[in-house]
């Protein structure tokens, strides 16, 4: 195999992991949580404009929090009224933004347009799909949390009864042996379902860091 060939291959099979990785993180979220892209005219304002949004089942007010920071980095961001405006430049291209977070049924939508026409649609798609990565990342990062905060119960609920388990048992007696039984049938089923936290923990930080 020739040199230029095998770094052919290597560039292959790393984009190939990537790829892969990327589907696996977004297969451990739910499909309802994020909707595809879609356009649509929506109404800034009392103007009407050509928009590229998505819908989600995160928290209007995370949105907003991230939205901000999200925009903030790439240029301006002002609120006007109950949307909000943006500048930034992208690939030596200037954008002039109104976007629009807005609740409906339990979903977040989010709404992003030019302030004239929809001239840099793949511009603002990537965008889209940039911030949509990051409301990802935050997803997983809360499921992390919560899932730590779990491993802590249960391990806290397990040293418990392991402190209040009898270590001398007089195995011959009906009541002890139920006893002696029961405990350590939920002690086995406690250190069960750790090992399982412990491994759902461990994917979900690998699907965390995969998000590019």
């Amino acid at each position: 195999m020739s040199l230029l060939r095998y770094f052919i291959f290597i560039i292959i099979l790393v984009d190939s992991n990537i790829a892969y990785c990327q589907n696996n993180a977004i297969s451990r979220i739910p499909n309802n949580v994020f909707s595809p892209f879609k356009k649509t005219s929506y109404i800034f304002n009392e103007t009407s404009l050509e928009s590229v949004y998505f819908s989600s089942l995160v928290p209007k007010k995370t949105i907003l929090e991230e939205l901000e920071k999200f925009y903030n980095n790439l240029g301006s961001y002002e609120k006007e009224k109950k949307i909000f405006n943006s500048i930034i430049n992208t690939k030596g291209v200037s954008l002039s933004l109104k976007l629009s977070v807005k609740k409906k049924k339990k979903r977040t939508f989010l709404y992003v347009a030019q302030k004239e026409s929809l001239s840099e649609e793949a511009s603002i798609k990537n965008l889209q799909d940039s911030f949509k990565k990051i409301l990802m990342r935050r997803f997983l990062n809360d499921y992390i949390k919560e899932l730590e905060l779990n491993i802590k119960k249960t391990d806290k609920k397990q040293n418990r009864l392991i402190r209040n388990n009898p270590n001398n048992l007089l195995m011959n007696s009906g009541l002890f042996y139920k006893l002696y039984q029961n405990k350590e049938s939920k002690k086995v089923s406690l250190k069960a379902a750790l090992e399982s936290l412990y491994e759902e923990l461990e994917n979900t930080k690998l699907n965390y860091n995969s998000i590019k």
